[in-house]
């Protein structure tokens, strides 16, 4: 096991963004950006034993820092995913936070993300990023601290430890939007990867992909991915929860609903290459979006490749989008001065 630092670039402000890189005995590795404590790359095997990149993304830093290329490999926080019209309440307090999406609040408004992290601590293979919010930063309240500690395994795992430590009652939901694609072929999209979701209801949205309240059940719609089969085989079929065109962008409720037990959420598998990835957590939640917003001319990407439409799938580990407003979500609010810990387990095989 290794690791290894290095100059990623700078942004446009001057900063400059430094990259580590995990390497297990078996050769398979993770590049990790001090930019929103992101990746920027994972290699690991396929059937045959050749390493590929299985993680979209792009060459330079400055591209990661826009919002429209859509969060690529990023930590989000404080609170990932949609907050209905930018606002919450906490014991009777009304907190507005940032409106970056429409009239509601996306990823936090975005901070973490687009911001230099703290390296606080590296192994031989783990690196520990940190980043403070102050208190009312973004509407949000409590002086906030979140580390995220990334742990490679030899038995090719990669392990994300996120904690969070606040002075006041606050909320958080912090997730990893990497976008995946087992394949590692720059033609092909997500839509021949076979996907499993261990989930048998979905958060029902409006127009706007904002949940209703209301848990839909997958049995017998094309939200249904309770056995593994290809991302593309209903993805464009009409259907209430789906803005046409784009295609998954859905928060599936998973069968453990147990908060803070590990369970697997997901698997994603490429058939060709033999690749294949689970997702566990300790979270009830899991986004499955497919990058149906992303650009359809493509985005310039790393080793000439593009980041595109379609060509990546996240699996967003997480509470239920807008869970601060909806009572009956499963959801634990940061204490003060009192630690709230989640994790979750990218684990790679071949099938």
């Amino acid at each position: 096991m290794s690791i290894k630092k290095k100059s990623f670039g700078c942004l446009d402000d001057g900063r400059e963004v430094e990259l580590y890189t995990i390497t297990n005995a078996s050769g398979m590795s993770v590049s990790l950006m001090t930019l929103g404590a992101g990746i920027q790359s994972i290699n690991v095997p396929d059937k045959n034993g050749v390493l590929g990149d299985v993680v979209l993304g792009f060459e330079e830093p400055k591209y990661y820092v826009d919002a429209d290329l859509g969060y690529q490999g990023l930590v989000v926080g404080r609170y990932a995913n949609r907050i209905r019209d930018a606002k919450f309440s906490i014991d009777g307090v009304e907190y507005n936070t940032p409106k970056n999406q429409g009239t509601w609040t996306l990823h936090g408004g975005g901070r973490f993300s687009f911001n230099i992290w703290e390296v606080k601590e590296t192994t031989d293979n783990s690196v520990t990023f940190s980043f403070f919010s102050p208190d009312m930063e973004d509407g949000f309240p409590g002086d906030f601290t979140m580390t995220v500690k990334y742990t490679l395994g030899d038995d090719n795992t990669l392990r994300l430890d996120y904690t969070v430590l606040s002075n006041k009652k606050t909320v958080a939901n912090p997730t990893n939007h990497t976008y995946f694609n087992l394949s590692c072929d720059n033609s092909k999209t997500v839509e021949d990867l076979l996907l499993q979701v261990n989930a048998d209801y979905f958060t029902e949205t409006d127009d706007s992909q904002l949940p209703t309240g209301e848990l839909g059940e997958v049995k017998g719609t094309m939200m249904d991915f309770t056995s593994l089969h290809k991302i593309g085989d209903k993805i464009d079929e009409p259907f209430r929860a789906i803005i046409e065109g784009v295609g998954y962008d859905n928060n599936y409720c998973l069968k453990n609903k147990e908060i803070g037990k590990m369970a697997q959420a997901a698997v994603l598998a490429d058939e060709a290459s033999g690749r294949k990835m689970e997702v566990w957590t300790d979270l009830p939640g899991i986004q499955v979006y497919c990058g149906g917003w992303l650009n359809k001319d493509g985005n310039p990407g790393k080793n000439g490749s593009l980041v595109t439409f379609r060509r990546g799938v996240a699996l967003e580990t997480q509470f239920y989008p807008d869970a601060v407003n909806h009572s009956n979500f499963p959801f634990v609010y940061v204490e003060p001065n009192k630690e709230f810990k989640t994790a979750t387990e990218f684990r790679f095989s071949v099938m």
